[in-house]
């Protein structure tokens, strides 16, 4: 009856962590898209939404905490509640990410951008996907998928890096167009670390897993 009751909370925490990855998803797709569109309404809805995103971490954390605190778990349980933890702070700053890019939408409304936005769009929708299969990961505890997802990371990266070597090229060849490169730079920045949190999520599941710290 005790396990049973123990399981059932770890099934409510999982579910609940699910519940703020599709949030945070959310809201990083949304971000895209008021960036895209130039709507400052929107990115305003998503600075604001952020307090959720906050409150969910916090009350997660403190589930996580009492559920250590009246179960005692060991070993793999208490593995996972760990993991649980950092995962949650992970999410949470993916969302400020997102938030980042709400007010840079905002300081640049009215602006022309110099380059169409087609490649931080992408990188928006690879951390979209990384992120879901990652929070499944954790779920499922499926250190074979961490690793898998993982490896993205480095398209992420790449695509970046792309994406300041073509703003540098329009900056330097019109000096009238290095503010808005580099705001579309930040922009890009943003989201290359919003992956880079997915990775950290990553490595925790395959702590949860293995009891080992890997640097995926």
């Amino acid at each position: 009856m005790i396990r049973q009751h123990y399981e059932d909370e770890l099934a409510e925490l999982n579910r609940d962590i699910m519940k703020m990855g599709l949030r945070v998803e959310e809201a990083i797709s949304l971000s895209i898209e008021a960036l895209k569109n130039k709507d400052t309404d929107l990115a305003q809805r998503i600075i604001n939404d952020d307090t959720i995103i906050d409150k969910m971490e916090r009350d997660l954390c403190d589930q996580c905490a009492l559920i250590i605190a009246r179960q005692q778990p060991v070993a793999g349980d208490l593995r996972h509640l760990i993991s649980g933890i950092k995962i949650i702070t992970d999410l949470e700053r993916i969302a400020d990410h997102a938030v980042h890019i709400a007010k840079g939408t905002i300081k640049m409304a009215g602006e022309e951008y110099i380059k169409p936005l087609l490649d931080i769009p992408r990188m928006a929708e690879m951390s979209c996907s990384m992120l879901s299969r990652a929070v499944i990961a954790y779920v499922e505890q499926d250190a074979e998928l961490a690793f898998k997802i993982a490896k993205d990371d480095n398209i992420i990266d790449d695509m970046h890096k792309q994406i300041v070597r073509e703003l540098l090229t329009y900056m330097m060849q019109d000096p009238k167009k290095i503010e808005g490169g580099m705001s579309l730079m930040y922009m890009s920045r943003f989201m290359e670390r919003a992956g880079d949190h997915v990775r950290n999520i990553c490595e925790w599941v395959v702590f949860d897993e293995t009891g080992e710290h890997e640097n995926l």
